[in-house]
């Protein structure tokens, strides 16, 4: 009698477990699996930066241009640096023997990777670093530690 009991017992516990599985939003053809729609329209791309690019390749496809920028500004690339400063996004500017100094700020760091370069090159264009010698480059240091953090050269940002 108490073998039956039990066996009856797990019975009812599993009729209970099948027919709950009804309670949810959309049916199943049995317990254990979805129906073939329930995998449709799962092709999600992020809106942003995707995730998988190389990073050697990752702006290749920007069009912007510092032109973009002070087209905004009416024009005028020092209220936009200034901008800059204001932000806190750069701190200063000097030569370090020889060298173009960019120091950055602490929102710089706040920064998406195509804003960092966008700064930088915007800086670039309205001072004409790289453009006037050969080699043309200048650093970028933190504005705390003073150390170099990157570098801009006519290739674009290396951040390290």
């Amino acid at each position: 009698m108490r073998k039956i009991t039990i066996f009856s017992f797990f019975v009812f516990i599993t009729i209970c477990c099948v027919f709950s599985q009804q309670s949810f939003a959309d049916a199943k053809p049995w317990v254990w699996s979805w129906y073939g729609s329930h995998w449709e329209n799962q092709d999600f791309e992020p809106y942003l930066e995707p995730a998988k690019e190389p990073h050697g390749s990752q702006w290749n496809k920007d069009p912007w241009q510092p032109e973009h920028w002070t087209a905004q500004r009416g024009g005028d690339e020092t209220s936009l640096i200034r901008g800059f400063y204001n932000a806190d996004i750069l701190r200063d500017q000097y030569m370090d023997d020889d060298l173009p100094v960019l120091e950055v700020g602490p929102a710089f760091y706040q920064l998406g990777g195509h804003d960092k370069r966008r700064v930088v090159q915007m800086v670039d264009q309205a001072y004409g670093v790289t453009s006037d010698k050969l080699f043309g480059m200048f650093m970028l240091y933190d504005w705390r530690t003073k150390d170099a953090i990157g570098a801009y050269t006519q290739y674009g940002l290396q951040l390290q």
